[in-house]
């Protein structure tokens, strides 16, 4: 049977309210010896704290909920790993809820941590969620429960949201390519009522703009965001006659080399290829993809900073914030000059 507060207390022979002062760090005014004697008990019995019961009375439950969109995708795995660690670092612990990128997902997954009362809900939403923002914004708006949306913007009257400027990731993949001497220039985009993948498609069409190179929209290719769409993007574009592709995200930039290996195609030396995300395999396939850095610690790091933060002035209304970080270009091997024949 699981050890009570009052069985360690008998054990040690102090009261419970002795027990709870050690255990909860506020011992100031008991003696070094009584608070050995208390975690000695502790120890010996093998105690651990009914955090139901405590949350009871405290009204907290030490926990956050996590929705992500794709828990198979690197970038998102990577992300919720890193915003696990930082939670973790401040005692709290994690639910996920993984939405396989259905919008309606969200809403319940969003519904079920409120139920299990937890302190905050970090949300990294659906890529068809523009059908449910009403639902959100009611939902948001009507709970004291502090909210952080991360790397989607989302038109809501409160919370935190946290994204990266994507149309400048998309204006430096886009510069690299044209620096090259690259000017039939492929992209694959995101779904297109995507936040992050109109913003980096602005910035592509930008970069272009720049350079006086004329957009052609017979090269822009609506993918999903998933490898499969990169695989089928390449006959596409191939067929049109570039001789580079932005991908959106590094998935579909990996799916392009698998397509490639199927056409006898070599990267880079019949076609240079830059994706978006810079996940960890980016600098492990051959040759290294050139990638659009997303800072993924600084996001989790703040995400979590800003949970903390809102935590500490709960029950207040969170106001609406925007915090925006830089991408960084990470060139590696799968970019060169382009030889004119």
């Amino acid at each position: 049977m699981r050890a009570t507060i009052k069985d360690v207390a008998a054990a040690a022979g102090v009261s419970t309210t002795a027990v709870s002062l050690v255990l909860n760090g506020k011992s100031g005014k008991i003696s070094e010896k009584t608070r050995k004697q208390i975690l000695d008990a502790v120890e010996k019995l093998n105690y651990r704290p009914n955090h139901i019961a405590t949350s009871m009375v405290t009204k907290t439950t030490q926990t956050i909920g996590l929705v992500l969109p794709d828990i198979s995708n690197i970038y998102f795995a990577e992300l919720s790993k890193l915003i696990e660690q930082a939670c973790y670092s401040y005692g709290y612990n994690v639910l996920y809820g993984s939405t396989h990128d259905m919008a309606r997902r969200d809403i319940d997954y969003i519904n079920i941590f409120l139920d299990r009362n937890v302190d905050a809900i970090i949300v990294i939403l659906s890529n068809s969620i523009d059908d449910h923002v009403n639902d959100i914004q009611k939902i948001i708006s009507t709970t004291d429960t502090p909210f952080i949306v991360v790397d989607r913007m989302l038109d809501i009257n409160v919370g935190t949201t946290i994204v990266v400027d994507h149309k400048l990731g998309g204006y430096l993949a886009t510069k690299h390519l044209i620096n090259l001497g690259h000017r039939s220039i492929g992209c694959i985009t995101g779904p297109k009522n995507v936040y992050s993948s109109i913003e980096r498609l602005n910035g592509y069409m930008e970069a272009l703009t720049e350079a006086n190179i004329p957009i052609q929209e017979n090269l822009i290719y609506e993918g999903n965001f998933h490898r499969e769409s990169g695989m089928e993007a390449l006959p596409y574009l191939l067929g049109r006659g570039v001789t580079a592709i932005f991908a959106f995200n590094d998935m579909m930039a990996l799916g392009v080399y698998k397509q490639a290996s199927y056409y006898n195609l070599s990267i880079p030396d019949n076609l240079s290829l830059v994706g978006y995300d810079d996940i960890f395999v980016s600098d492990f396939i051959t040759p290294p993809l050139t990638s659009v850095e997303q800072p993924v610690k600084k996001l989790a790091d703040e995400a979590v900073k800003q949970v903390m933060k809102a935590i500490k002035n709960k029950p207040k209304k969170q106001n609406k914030e925007l915090l925006v970080f830089d991408p960084v270009l990470k060139v590696r091997g799968s970019t060169k000059p382009l030889i004119s024949k």
